[in-house]
């Protein structure tokens, strides 16, 4: 059996496990250790965020708040994080009372594109070929052969926020100062620290969540092959085969890397982007690292129907000091996000529940909501997962949903990475 234990004093029920942020991911976290028997406390400046409405206590303050530090020290015996911005410092602080993890240093590293890149290539992997900007002066200093790129801003970015697609260098100036100008940092007399990334021919996107614990062993969900929309994820596709044995391979061995470069205790997440040609673009393999995310991630929502352990009782495990034993795939699944769009069509109408009766009349469809009040364009509300005996039958179900929802189809280019191996 795939199992180690931890070197960790095993934290038993009831005791309380802690959460900064109390968003979605929180949200689960909690349902997860509830049903370990574990009691919960969040702490998020929002006293109606989604974790706050199920844990048995909710404390409502900044996160670089003292009281609110010291508050959620007295009651949690252990404390995570459902989300990498989080102060680091206030991780440094909360460690000084008990065991945090991740740990402040992994969750610094992740704020910071610039950081994460710098780790990342010195773990001896690749990133699209990338060029900081921290003035206007190193606009003019960038190399000619990034554009087209993406500009990123280094810090907050997420869900393709803090994001502008570039063609030209006078689209980069004008977009850096742009951004600049409406940055916090400018109201104190910095300048804005981004990163001009390439922009790279991407055959498929994948991510890797694994969980480590403290002897270094990992167990890793299987893979999942993921569609953006707007810079945000739109579905995760989990499908057995999916991808040559050998690339699932080297994807899992480069987040393993990663995990061990960052000594890291708990659940993280690498993206890959895979190219269609890394050949033009003097890269020397045919994926490259996107990013990493220290927390349970957005692809792995899946687990919760399709394996038999999720991601956030993974996350549990690392932080109790309980056994980690590999994740068994049970049914092929498809998630869908559902974002506050679905509630706002058509547009300029008042906010409609979508027919949930009818998606959930369909076979294999698992209904998650994360009690957001108010629908917004873009703002994720929940996600479905699809599971079924096949890849197919997961698919011909997801194409009814996504006409029941209002959704264009999947497309085939998309549909066509689970079912060839050439690439």
């Amino acid at each position: 059996m795939n199992t180690a234990p931890s070197t960790l004093d095993c934290l038993s029920p009831p005791a309380c496990i802690g959460v900064l942020g109390a968003g979605q991911l929180g949200r689960m976290l909690v349902h997860a250790a509830q049903a370990m028997g574990y009691q919960t406390v969040v702490l998020d400046p929002d006293a109606n965020a989604p974790a706050a409405q199920v844990s048995q206590n909710a404390l409502q303050y900044a996160y670089d708040d003292p009281k609110g530090i010291a508050h959620l020290a007295r009651l949690a015996a252990r404390v995570t994080t459902e989300f990498e911005n989080v102060p680091a410092l206030t991780l440094t602080q909360l460690s000084e009372h008990l065991l945090v993890r991740p740990g402040a240093q992994a969750v610094s590293i992740a704020q910071d594109r610039i950081a994460e890149k710098n780790m990342i290539r010195s773990c001896h992997l690749q990133t699209a070929p990338f060029h900081i900007i921290e003035s206007a002066e190193d606009v003019l200093t960038t190399p000619p052969d990034l554009l087209p790129g993406i500009l990123k801003t280094a810090r907050l970015g997420y869900d393709g926020k803090g994001q502008v697609q570039v063609k030209t260098l006078e689209d980069l100036s004008l977009a850096y100062a742009s951004m600049n100008a409406a940055s916090p940092e400018k109201q104190n007399g910095a300048h804005l620290s981004c990163v001009l990334e390439k922009k790279l021919p991407l055959l498929a996107e994948y991510s890797v969540i694994l969980a480590r614990n403290e002897l270094n062993h990992m167990v890793n969900l299987p893979i999942q092959c993921n569609q953006h929309l707007h810079g945000i994820l739109h579905l995760s596709t989990v499908f057995k085969g999916s991808l040559p044995s050998g690339l699932e391979h080297e994807l899992i061995l480069a987040a393993q890397t990663i995990a061990q470069k960052l000594s890291y205790i708990g659940v993280l997440c690498v993206e890959f982007f895979v190219l269609q040609d890394p050949a033009p673009h003097g890269l020397a393999t045919k994926w490259v690292v996107n990013e990493i995310a220290p927390r349970p991630h957005n692809s792995g929502h899946h687990s919760l129907n399709s394996c038999d352990i999720s991601q956030f009782e993974l996350q549990l495990r690392t932080l109790c000091g309980l056994p980690l034993t590999a994740p068994r795939q049970h049914s092929p699944c498809v998630m869908l996000n559902l974002l506050g769009d679905l509630w706002l069509e058509p547009e300029g109408a008042q906010p409609v529940e979508p027919a949930w009766a009818d998606i959930l009349a369909l076979p294999g469809t698992h209904l998650h909501l994360y009690g957001k009040s108010e629908p917004r364009r873009g703002r994720k509300m929940g996600h479905l997962n699809i599971t079924g005996s096949r890849p197919e039958d997961t698919l011909e179900t997801l194409e009814q949903c996504l006409s029941l929802l209002g959704l264009p189809p999947v497309s085939p280019a998309f549909l066509d990475q689970h079912f060839r191996h050439d690439h």
